[in-house]
């Protein structure tokens, strides 16, 4: 791999870590600053221009309380680019812990993140920031503090079981998941991955 070729790789896997701290610390400038001004989000509880997503993520952070956290965490990448134009895939996992319906939560988020990244004056952002869910889990901060009841209606099975507890939260607190959110696997995938790799192609 040629020098050039490696800085690219480094600054595009930078613009995601920088995301992610932004993100998990509250730096709101620095996060904003990750993404073109046309750039768009699909992420499990939002889908749509990312000046939106950011609005919401500080309005919701604003909301939270002292005791709830939440972190991103990136393990193993891929880098595939063609000139200006590039796709990151990275493992990762969501930490987090919140209120839900009286009892603190301990839940974790298995799945990529999956940009569309294009360099423009010189400099690496994110276009597109797509999240493949590949499976989920919640857990009592106290251990079996949870009555039975509170899995009623928790769905497991078939193909959207990789967003179970996802959706069982999201669905409870009104924030129905997107339509057009993306499973590990499934359909949605096969097709994210098509359109991006066209879009590559092109640049």
């Amino acid at each position: 791999m040629s020098s050039d070729r490696s800085n690219d790789e480094a600054q595009i896997r930078g613009v995601r870590q920088r995301w992610a701290f932004a993100r998990d610390h509250g730096e709101w400038d620095a996060m904003r600053a990750c993404f073109h001004p046309d750039a768009t989000v699909c992420v499990s509880w939002f889908s749509g221009p990312a000046t939106d997503f950011l609005e919401r993520t500080v309005a919701l952070s604003a909301n939270r309380r002292p005791e709830e956290r939440s972190k991103h965490w990136f393990g193993n990448s891929r880098v595939w680019q063609s000139g200006d134009r590039a796709i990151l895939e990275i493992d990762t996992q969501v930490l987090g812990r919140n209120w839900f319906e009286g009892h603190l939560i301990d839940f974790i988020w298995y799945m990529r993140m999956y940009d569309r990244i294009e360099r423009r004056q010189g400099e690496w952002r994110i276009l597109r920031m797509t999240a493949i869910y590949d499976k989920d889990r919640i857990d009592p901060v106290v251990p079996g503090s949870l009555p039975a009841s509170f899995f009623a209606g928790l769905k497991l099975e078939g193909p959207e079981s990789g967003i179970a507890m996802m959706r069982f939260m999201n669905e409870k607190r009104g924030r129905p998941i997107p339509r057009d959110i993306v499973i590990g696997g499934a359909d949605s995938e096969r097709k994210l991955r098509a359109d991006a790799q066209s879009w590559l192609a092109a640049g």
